[in-house]
C-alpha cells in the first residue's frame, strides 16, 4: 500500500473507531468486522460518516458485516475514485 492509501485507511479507521467507540489501533486492514462487533446499524453510521469525510456515496447494498476492514475500506476507495471521474 502506498502512503496515500495508508493515510486514507488511517482516516477511515479513525472514523470507524469513533463510531464504534473502540481504539483505532484495533482496526487493521485484516481485522474481521465481526471481531470489532460491527452490526448493520453501525455500518450505516460508519458509511454516513465516511460519505461526509470523503465526499462519496457508498452503496449500502454492497456493504457486508461478514468481511474485513480492508473490504469495507476498498468500497470507500472505489466510491471516492468513482466520484472523481
Amino acid at each position: 500500500m502506498d502512503n496515500t492509501l495508508q493515510l486514507t485507511f488511517e482516516q477511515f479507521a479513525v472514523i470507524v473507531g469513533e463510531k464504534l467507540r473502540i481504539p483505532r489501533e484495533q482496526i487493521q486492514p485484516e481485522t474481521a468486522l465481526k471481531d470489532i462487533e460491527i452490526d448493520s446499524l453501525a455500518i450505516i453510521e460508519v458509511m454516513l460518516a465516511v460519505e461526509s469525510q470523503f465526499g462519496a456515496s457508498i452503496p449500502t447494498e454492497e456493504v457486508s458485516t461478514d468481511g474485513k476492514a480492508e473490504d469495507l475500506y476498498q468500497l470507500v476507495v472505489a466510491a471516492v475514485d468513482a466520484s472523481r471521474k
